[in-house]
C-alpha cells in the first residue's frame, strides 16, 4: 500500500509552456516523456451508484488498468524488452481541502487483455477513459507531472515518500506550487471525469 498526497491545477498554455521550460534545468531531474493510458471499471452504472457503493459497501473509489509508455530519447534501453507496462490499480480516495489524499495498491500486469477478460465475465463494465500526455520530473520529495489529460493542460504534484504528518505533507505542497509561480488557491479538486465530461 502506498499513501499519496497530491494537489493538480489547471494551467493556461502560457503557464503550461514557462512549467515545461523551467522543469528542463535543475534542481529537476530530466523530465521522462510519458504516455498514460487508463480504463476505469465497475460493477455499477451511475455515478451515483458508484459513489454509494464507495460508502456503504467500502469498495474501491478507483478501479483501473493503467498502461504507460516512454517515448523519444527519454525512454530507457530496454533492449529486448517492451517499453510499454501495465498496472492494476485498486485506490480509495479522500479530499481534504483541497487536497487528494490516496490509499492505493497497485501491481505490475503481463498482459491487461486477461484482467479485462476477467472484468467482463465478474460483471464489470468499462465506464471511463482518460489519456495523459506527461513529462514525469522529480525534485526533493515532489513528484511533478506537467500534463495534457485528455488534451486539458494541468500539472499535478504528490508526495508518496514523506513520513511527515498529511497536514505538513499538504503545506509543503502549496508552499512548492507558490514557487513555481502558481496560485495553490486554483487546485482542482475533482475527480478526471468530473474534470473531463465539464468540457465535453
Amino acid at each position: 500500500m502506498n499513501r499519496e498526497i497530491e494537489m493538480k491545477l489547471p494551467l493556461t498554455q502560457d503557464q503550461y509552456q514557462s512549467l515545461f521550460e523551467k522543469i528542463q534545468e535543475p534542481p529537476f531531474t530530466k523530465p521522462i516523456h510519458l504516455i498514460k493510458s487508463d480504463t476505469y471499471f465497475s460493477r455499477y452504472d451511475t455515478p451515483e451508484e458508484r459513489k454509494q457503493a464507495c460508502k456503504e459497501n467500502k469498495e474501491p473509489r478507483v478501479i483501473r488498468i493503467r498502461t504507460d509508455e516512454c517515448t523519444g530519447q527519454e525512454a530507457p534501453d530496454t533492449q529486448n524488452q517492451s517499453q510499454k507496462k501495465s498496472y492494476f490499480c485498486i485506490k480509495n480516495k479522500s479530499i481534504q481541502n483541497g487536497i487528494e489524499f490516496n490509499d492505493e495498491h497497485e501491481s505490475l500486469i503481463e498482459d491487461p487483455e486477461v484482467l479485462k477478460l476477467f472484468f467482463k465475465v465478474a460483471g464489470y463494465k468499462e465506464y471511463f477513459h482518460k489519456s495523459k500526455d506527461a513529462y514525469s520530473t522529480h525534485y526533493k520529495d515532489f513528484h511533478l507531472e506537467l500534463e495534457k489529460v485528455n488534451g486539458l493542460p494541468y500539472v499535478e504534484i504528490e508526495v508518496t515518500t514523506s513520513t511527515l504528518p498529511a497536514d505538513t505533507v499538504r503545506q509543503n505542497i502549496e508552499d512548492f506550487v507558490k514557487e513555481l509561480g502558481l496560485d495553490p488557491k486554483t487546485r482542482d479538486s475533482r475527480s478526471w471525469m468530473e474534470i473531463i465530461h465539464s468540457h465535453i
